[in-house]
């Protein structure tokens, strides 16, 4: 069930947008609400399946991609097939992700390389190749970062590496495309519990940021409100979203008590490794 509530119907009428990982959780729940606001939307995920519902299936205003969003021109060639058929490109949200749960010193090159290149360097790459039909539309640019974006996290390393730079891409970008008319919302996220049915792991390589931990701090944020949140957010045309109570206090305890911040994040997060 959707939460968008009828004053946003038709806030994305005839817009298309492009969602990366579009068949996870969130992904699924940004689809889901976006077509419901109007929007013709592009959902990228590497398989599909999800997306395949009777709800969706038959929507002429939903195109599936299968696509390995690492790859460059896989990625160039869903762009044009976007612009095939349906003419444009109004949005686009930076959402694919993949986490692990690890200290450095366990993490593997082949894993942290791979982390970059899915959460980073997928994003800056799908950027690129979109920017010219987003210059056209004076669109928006949705990056969905993480707590781990602007805070240290205990045991993810290449995750929060990876959104570290993710957010110091897209608030350069944003300074950039300002004057071109684009508007870029960054996401930071707490938990959203959008893979119920895994359980992140210690040292089990790849796995997804919405698996249930073992410790989870505050609220677990159910992928139908955080697209709610989202989607309300790049409506008014926000600059940042802290998404949840535990990602406003983080964000300000790391700011103003940086080592309390350090002290009680550790803490907890090694609950997860015992």
């Amino acid at each position: 069930m959707t939460l968008i509530s009828n004053i946003h119907k038709n806030a994305f009428k005839n817009k298309v947008i492009i969602i990366t990982g579009g068949a996870g959780g969130l992904g699924c729940a940004l689809v889901r609400q976006l077509l419901n606001c109007g929007a013709k939307v592009v959902a990228l995920d590497l398989t599909i399946d999800k997306l395949n519902t009777a709800e969706l299936v038959d929507n002429k205003n939903l195109l599936s991609i299968a696509v390995d969003i690492t790859d460059n021109q896989a990625l160039q060639k869903a762009v044009e097939q976007t612009m095939t058929y349906f003419g444009q490109i109004d949005i686009l949200f930076n959402n694919a992700g993949i986490t692990h749960m690890s200290t450095f010193e366990n993490t593997t090159v082949e894993l942290f390389n791979t982390i970059m290149k899915v959460n980073f360097t997928a994003s800056v790459n799908i950027t690129r190749l979109c920017l010219p039909y987003l210059i056209e539309s004076k669109g928006q640019i949705v990056a969905i970062s993480s707590v781990a974006g602007f805070a240290p996290l205990y045991g993810r390393s290449a995750y929060s590496a990876s959104k570290h730079a993710m957010e110091g891409f897209f608030q350069s970008l944003a300074s950039e495309v300002k004057d071109k008319g684009i508007g870029v919302l960054i996401v930071c996220p707490s938990f959203v519990k959008s893979r119920p049915e895994l359980t992140a792991k210690v040292n089990q390589g790849i796995s997804s940021p919405g698996a249930l931990k073992k410790s989870t701090n505050g609220e677990q944020l159910s992928p139908e409100y955080a697209a709610k949140k989202i989607i309300e957010a790049t409506i008014k045309g926000q600059r940042i979203l802290y998404l949840g109570k535990v990602s406003n206090i983080a964000h300000w305890l790391y700011l103003l008590l940086p080592k309390l911040y350090l002290r009680l994040m550790v803490k907890n997060a090694q609950k997860e490794f015992s």
